[in-house]
């Protein structure tokens, strides 16, 4: 029994699909551009004039037929067509548990397609937390019992509140002959204290950290998992349907078929 692993098959899948299609695109643009490939024409000249001969003024010979070209293409589908049935087979029975870094187990015979699409949600999760606002280290922020759980408050800050003054300043002295100079200067005043307090609902960066970490290990384990799940040996020569899918659609190219059916 030929078996191949799931890893194997999900390498070469695309290079199947990629491979199939192109053939495919350039079968149908030869169907359709160039059908003179599929003719024969010949083109002869009879003279009325007894005695001459007839000539053959053009021709143009077939190059090939459908049913070669059919036959040429089916194998390349069938190989494809092959790859994806005997991946999605193998998504059938391929399981693995997720068990983090320090041996907790968190999931059990998680199929291998769930944990594809698994590590795909985590990834957007982890864009998500990485958006998650945080404290201000510098402004000393501590949990605030009396507003509950998730509430932080900062130190608080006082500041001295001022306005200025006009304070004339005398430059010159005066004399008897001239008045003083006087400049007109402005100081601050204290006129009172302001008490700033704040709080939030943001978390710790230290919290997010955790998170992130969390995240991390498990998307790791998710990672593992998969690679163990695509270990699994599938039937490769069990799980072959292309070429009698094709065989059925194309089966009124056969000539016994078609003269059958005649």
């Amino acid at each position: 029994m030929a078996e191949t692993k799931l890893h194997e098959l999900l390498a070469v899948e695309k290079n199947y699909e990629n491979q199939a299609g192109k053939t495919r695109s350039e079968l149908q643009r030869t169907f359709t551009d160039k059908k003179h490939l599929f003719a024969m024409k010949i083109v002869t000249f009879k003279p009325n004039t007894e005695g001459s001969k007839t000539e053959t003024e053009s021709q143009s010979d077939i190059q090939t037929t459908v049913k070669k070209e059919i036959e040429w293409l089916s194998p390349i589908l069938a190989k494809a067509l092959d790859a994806s049935h005997q991946i999605d087979v193998a998504n059938t029975i391929a399981k693995a548990d997720v068990v983090t870094e320090d041996g907790e187990t968190l999931l059990s015979n998680v199929p291998a397609t769930s944990l594809l699409r698994l590590e795909h949600r985590l990834d957007e999760l982890r864009n998500l937390i990485v958006s998650i606002p945080t404290l201000d280290p510098a402004k000393g922020f501590l949990p605030d019992d009396q507003k509950g759980p998730g509430y932080y408050k900062a130190a608080e800050v006082n500041k001295h509140r001022t306005k200025k003054e006009f304070k004339p300043v005398v430059i010159v002295p005066p004399t008897v002959q001239h008045p003083a100079q006087v400049e007109k200067l402005y100081e601050d005043v204290s006129i009172g204290n302001v008490q700033e307090q704040e709080w939030s609902s943001m978390i710790t960066p230290a919290k997010k950290a955790q998170i992130l970490d969390q995240l991390d290990k498990l998307s790791r384990a998710v990672k593992k998992a998969r690679a163990r799940a695509n270990e699994q040996e599938v039937d490769v020569k069990g799980s072959k349907i292309g070429q009698a899918l094709l065989d059925y659609i194309f089966k009124p190219l056969n000539e016994k078929a078609a003269a059958a059916t005649a």
